[in-house]
């Protein structure tokens, strides 16, 4: 089974997916959504109540990519669960021999979420990593890594913006010092934004000690791109992208090409090691937007 640690270590560049659940999806389209994207891609996102909406459990999901011989991603947050549940997931991912764990505080719940929840945020996101790092190091909870189960590999997310002369990035230091892996970059789909904060990454030496992927989406008209930037504020859409989307005769396939100018164009950025694509339309224009970009086959060459 191919794997997000060998890929990111690797020369090619990552290539992730994230699968669109919804709470009336089953088992069986899940599992046909996820085989279509990994057939592209190195491994398999499951977001954690994306947008706030219940689905099947992501622990769950990454049960059905493991059968299916798919490396799962889980995304973990700290808004829906408490400590003692954050921690019975994460040792349940890795009794299923899931290693990929990506650790984000989570955004709060809209004010007309309905109906209305209450966000948890027993724990922050450092203390979340901190915490699976003790259990990937085998300081807490020695006795129930099954024999034979890969190591944690736990990741983060970051955003991305254009730094001042002075900037150091504490923040993120201080994450990788909790254990963190790898880490995530909000959607940013503006290259010079993402070059000037990559090559500050690079100047502090951080990209030694992890690898770094960006988000990038297929969007399939202007007004879906207004929507997820609403629905996730740190989204870096720029206007002039939505403006191409909306005089286009076309939108979802010009959907598609912008996102394989972008794939292009951040492959050839320094210290960034992958893409973790995602969309709020059809899940095929993933697969359509890496194959248009020939990033893939370029790497063959």
């Amino acid at each position: 089974m191919k794997t997000l640690r060998d890929a990111l270590r690797s020369e090619e560049l990552t290539l992730t997916a994230e699968l669109s659940l919804s709470p009336r999806q089953g088992p069986k389209s899940i599992t046909e959504q996820a085989r279509a994207l990994a057939a592209v891609t190195d491994a398999i996102q499951i977001p954690d109540h994306r947008h706030a909406r219940p689905h099947i459990s992501n622990i769950a999901v990454a049960a059905l990519l493991l059968q299916n011989g798919i490396d799962p991603v889980i995304q973990m947050n700290c808004r829906d669960r408490n400590r003692i549940a954050l921690q019975s997931d994460i040792l349940g991912a890795q009794a299923l021999g899931a290693s990929n764990l990506l650790m984000l505080r989570g955004t709060n719940f809209p004010a007309d979420h309905r109906p209305r929840s209450t966000g948890v945020f027993d724990v922050g996101a450092i203390d979340l990593i901190a915490t699976a790092a003790a259990i990937r190091d085998e300081a807490v909870f020695g006795d129930t890594k099954p024999a034979g189960a890969p190591e944690l590999y736990l990741g983060t997310v970051a955003t991305a913006f254009d730094p001042a002369d002075d900037w150091e990035p504490e923040k993120l230091t201080s994450k990788v010092d909790a254990g963190a892996q790898f880490i995530q970059l909000q959607l940013c789909m503006d290259p010079d934004l993402l070059r000037a904060y990559m090559s500050r990454i690079v100047a502090s030496k951080l990209t030694w000690r992890i690898q770094v992927l960006v988000g990038l989406a297929v969007l399939p008209s202007a007004d879906a791109a207004r929507e997820l930037r609403k629905a996730r504020p740190d989204s870096v859409i720029p206007a002039a992208l939505v403006q191409r989307l909306e005089r286009a005769a076309d939108p979802e396939a010009e959907g598609v090409q912008v996102c394989a100018e972008l794939l292009q164009e951040v492959a050839d950025i320094p210290g960034l090691a992958g893409v973790a694509l995602l969309t709020p339309g059809k899940a095929e224009s993933i697969p359509a937007a890496i194959h248009a970009s020939g990033i893939r086959s370029r790497a063959d060459r």
